[in-house]
C-alpha cells in the first residue's frame, strides 16, 4: 500500500495509511518520589497533584486519595488503538521502559504534564540514551502550550495526538521540532480504546465508584461555557462539543468488558450529556443490549432531570462529579463562571442521594475577589450540602488560559516553577489572600469537612447501602446460575 492510501477499519472509519509500519513505545511516566495523590489525566490533561499540607488530618486524606484514586491517561488507550489500526507495532509502558527490554523502537511517545514535567524530562533523557536511534517526543495539552520545557528531544506534538496519527502522519522524518496538528479529533472516527499493557488492576476511583476493574472513557470533548477563561477543558478542547455516538460508546464499554473484565467506568467528558438527546440514546442503547456496568460522570446539575437521574441509576450510574467552585455570584462573575442556582443545586443533590447516586463536589479557594470570609462561607455551604465526597482546591492560572495571560501581563505571578501549579498552591498575587493564608484555610476546610460526626455517619450509611446492593446482586446471580443450568439440561433432554 502506497503512502497516502486510506484504510477503512471494522468500525467504518477511514484513516491515512503511512508509507511504512513503525515500532512505537508509549510511556506514561510514574513518579514514586512525590508522595501525593497525582493524577495526570485530570484538569484537562495537564494533571493534578493533591497536597493539603502536613497536618495529621490532611495527611490522612492525602494518603487515602493516593491509594484509592488512580486514573489512566486515557489518550494512551485511544492512541494505541489508532496506531495498531494503521498497522504499527505498539507497546505501552507505565513508569519507564525497563533496562532489560530487548525490543527496538522507532518512536517513543511520552505524555507531558504541568505537575511532573521535570521528572518526565529526566525519564525521557534516559530513554533517549537507551534508544539513540528512536525519535523521542512529548504529547499532551501542556507540552503543546509550553514546548520550551520539553525542547531537548526530537519533537513535541502541538494538538491532539489521535488526530495527528489518524490524519497527518506519514513519515518518520516529520517528527522534528514542534509538530502542529491541523485538526481536532473526530470522536466517531476513533476505534475503541485499547487497554493492552495498561495495569487496569491498579486503577480505581473509590469511594465515589467502588467497582473494579476500573477504567475511563470519553463520550465527548469540548465545552461551550465561558469559564474556559480559567478552565483548561474549554481552552484546550475548544468550545464546540464533539460527541461520540451512543452506539459506539456502548461498543467501547462492551469491548472493555470482553477484553479486560472492566466493571466500573468514569467518563472523562468536561460536561457529560450536553449534546441534545445523547443521554437518552445512551440509556436506550445500554438497555437494548442489556449491558451491566457501574459508571460515573461529570456534568452540571442543571442539564439533568429527575427522570433522567432515575433511569441512569437503573442503568448503572453511581456517581456524579459537579463543579460548584464558589457560591458567591460576584466572585463567579469575575471568573466568568455560570452558577447553578442554589435551590436547584440542593434539590438535585438530595434527589440523587435518595435514588442512590453519590455526588462529588469540587470547590475553589482564591478566585478573584475571594476573602477569608468568603472562603469560610464556602466551606459552610459545602458542609450544608454534605456530599459524599468534596474536593477543595486553590485557584490556579494555567498557561494557555486567559486567566494566566491576564495575571502574567499584570506582573502578578509569584513563581516560574510550573510544577507548583498543581491546584494546591496560590501561585499569583491575590488582592485579599496570601499563599500561607490560603494553605491554612485549605487545611482547616479538609479537617472541618471530613472529621465531623455528620459526615462520618453519612459515609457509614453509604457503605451499608452499597453492601446491601452487592448482596442483592450476588443473590440474583446465584438464583440465575442454577436456573440457567436447569434450562440447559432440559433442552438437552428434549433433543434426546
Amino acid at each position: 500500500m502506497d503512502c497516502g492510501d486510506q484504510i477503512i477499519s471494522d468500525t467504518g472509519t477511514m484513516s491515512v495509511m503511512p508509507s511504512k509500519r513503525y515500532r512505537f513505545a508509549l510511556v506514561s511516566v510514574v513518579n514514586d518520589h512525590k508522595k501525593m495523590a497525582m493524577n495526570k489525566d485530570l484538569s484537562g490533561g495537564v494533571g493534578t497533584a493533591d497536597d493539603y499540607g502536613g497536618s495529621v488530618a490532611t495527611n490522612i486524606v492525602r494518603f487515602i486519595k493516593s491509594k484509592s484514586i488512580s486514573l489512566p491517561v486515557i489518550s494512551f488507550a485511544y492512541l494505541q488503538s489508532v496506531l495498531k489500526q494503521l498497522g504499527h507495532l505498539v507497546q505501552y509502558f507505565e513508569g519507564e521502559i525497563p533496562a532489560h527490554q530487548s525490543a527496538e523502537f522507532d518512536v517513543v511517545l511520552i505524555y507531558g504534564t504541568i505537575v511532573d514535567y521535570k521528572y518526565e524530562n529526566i525519564v525521557a533523557q534516559k530513554i533517549a540514551q537507551q534508544y539513540p536511534k528512536a525519535k523521542v517526543g512529548f504529547f499532551g495539552p501542556f507540552p503543546g502550550v509550553k514546548p520550551e520545557l520539553f525542547s531537548n528531544f526530537n519533537f513535541i506534538l502541538k494538538g491532539e495526538a489521535e488526530a495527528y496519527f489518524m490524519e497527518q502522519f506519514k513519515e518518520l522524518s516529520e517528527l522534528e521540532g514542534i509538530v502542529t496538528v491541523h485538526k481536532l479529533t473526530d470522536l466517531d472516527s476513533l476505534p475503541s480504546p485499547d487497554l493492552s499493557g495498561l495495569p487496569v488492576e491498579n486503577y480505581g476511583y473509590a469511594p465515589a465508584l467502588n467497582a473494579r476493574p476500573f477504567a475511563t472513557l470519553k463520550s465527548s470533548m469540548g465545552c461551550p461555557y465561558s469559564c474556559s477563561y480559567y478552565c483548561t477543558y474549554g481552552e484546550f478542547q475548544g468550545p464546540k462539543i464533539r460527541q461520540r455516538s451512543a452506539g459506539k460508546v456502548v461498543d467501547d464499554i462492551v469491548n472493555y468488558q470482553k477484553g479486560w473484565g472492566i466493571k466500573g467506568i468514569l467518563f472523562r467528558d468536561p460536561v457529560f450529556g450536553l449534546k441534545n438527546q445523547f443521554i437518552t440514546e445512551f440509556c436506550d442503547e445500554l438497555e437494548r443490549r442489556k449491558v451491566k456496568i457501574k459508571w460515573a460522570m461529570e456534568t452540571r446539575l442543571d442539564v439533568l432531570s429527575e427522570e433522567l437521574i432515575i433511569r441512569m441509576h437503573q442503568l448503572g450510574l453511581r456517581n456524579i462529579n459537579i463543579g460548584i467552585e464558589t457560591n458567591d455570584p460576584e466572585i463567579a462573575k469575575a471568573s466568568k463562571r455560570v452558577l447553578v442556582k442554589e435551590d436547584l443545586q440542593l434539590k438535585m443533590i438530595r434527589f440523587c442521594e435518595k435514588v442512590g447516586v453519590k455526588i462529588s463536589a469540587f470547590y475553589i479557594f482564591g478566585l478573584e475577589g475571594d476573602t477569608e470570609k468568603s472562603v469560610n462561607s464556602l466551606v459552610d455551604y459545602a458542609m450544608k450540602l454534605n456530599t459524599h465526597l468534596t474536593r477543595f482546591a486553590i485557584s490556579t492560572p494555567y498557561p494557555g488560559t486567559g486567566f494566566y495571560d491576564q495575571v502574567k501581563r499584570e506582573g502578578r505571578l509569584l513563581t516560574d516553577d510550573l510544577e507548583k501549579y498543581s491546584q494546591f498552591n496560590l501561585v499569583y498575587k491575590h488582592d485579599g489572600l496570601d499563599p500561607k493564608q490560603v494553605r491554612k484555610l485549605l487545611q482547616r476546610a479538609v479537617r472541618r469537612y471530613y472529621f465531623r460526626p455528620r459526615y462520618m455517619l453519612m459515609n457509614f450509611k453509604w457503605r451499608v447501602r452499597e453492601l446491601i446492593e452487592l448482596g442483592v446482586e450476588f443473590s440474583i446471580k446465584l438464583y440465575k446460575f442454577p436456573s440457567s443450568r436447569y434450562k440447559k439440561r432440559s433442552s438437552q433432554r428434549s433433543i434426546l
